[in-house]
């Protein structure tokens, strides 16, 4: 097996662990010498936080198959194990055997966080990214969380930016860059990303609810006042089939319900703003 297909791990369907087990198991009682069945089990036993037997059946795969690096399967197993030193070691070597493989360099970032080596895994991170054409939006997320963690927001949205440049704009990432933006009070580039966003989306009703509710924790009611006002007013307009919608309705609710809790915020000798009457259709 090459090292990159063990790498990216076992794919399995869904089921009840043990009966897959018990299945490898049936498939080794045939097949004694077959490298794979040992690691398919071991990828199992790991799923099933049964370290001993995960780390014996690596063991075994080993000497079955020459062409077969066990290092990345055995270095997450001994990280799930609480052993991060001993998972370090390994991956250390399998990273230095197969430096192109990305999720070497991944699990290894994580191993580093574990132990506190914080720079020494965003180092990892950015070179899993590096190596990267189209990265996973998750390997994204995690880079930038391990950089938020360490107070660096900034180094943070850049790499959510040159995620979303790489992945096309991912509601996922940019909704994480937004909501370090607003966490750092950048509100105007939160805005700005909530304009760009909602002119990809798909319906903009979403992003309009966005909007608001950043003016709102930005301490700016009368513009989010005015935000969840047009929202209001931009879900009464739609097409009776459209607003019947589940999605709709509660966009409806949640404005209605933030623009009640703004009111209550207002002087008492301030008249509030007109509400459209809830539509009967």
């Amino acid at each position: 097996m090459a090292a990159g297909g063990l790498g990216a791990g076992v794919a399995f369907g869904h089921g009840d662990v043990h009966d897959r087990i018990a299945g490898v198991n049936q498939q080794i009682a045939t097949a004694p010498a077959d490298a794979q069945l040992y690691l398919q089990r071991a990828e199992l036993f790991r799923q099933h936080a049964d370290w001993q037997a995960a780390l014996a059946d690596c063991d075994q795969a080993q000497p079955l198959d020459p062409a077969v690096d066990v290092a990345l399967l055995r270095g997450r197993i001994l990280l799930e194990a609480g052993r991060p030193a001993d998972a370090l070691q390994v991956l250390d070597g399998y990273v230095s055997r197969h430096p192109q493989h990305t999720q070497a360099w991944v699990c290894r970032a994580r191993v580093l966080t574990y132990l506190g080596r914080h720079d020494a895994a965003i180092a990892d991170y950015r070179e899993a990214l590096q190596r990267s054409p189209q990265p996973e939006p998750d390997l994204v997320l995690e880079c930038a969380n391990a950089l938020v963690a360490m107070g660096k927001s900034a180094e943070a949205v850049a790499v959510l930016d040159a995620g979303l440049t790489k992945l096309g704009e991912l509601p996922s990432l940019a909704l994480r860059a937004l909501d370090i933006e607003v966490a750092t009070g950048k509100i105007e580039a939160a805005l700005a990303r909530v304009e760009t966003m909602r002119q990809h989306a798909p319906r903009p009703e979403p992003w309009m609810a966005k909007r608001a509710s950043v003016l709102a924790q930005a301490g700016r009611l009368v513009e989010s006042q005015a935000a969840w006002q047009a929202l209001v007013g931009h879900l009464a307009g739609l097409p009776d089939a459209e607003r019947r919608s589940h999605a709709i309705i509660h966009l409806m609710q949640q404005a209605r319900q933030a623009l009640a809790a703004l009111d209550s915020l207002r002087p008492a000798n301030e008249t509030p703003p007109s509400i459209p009457p809830r539509s009967e259709s």
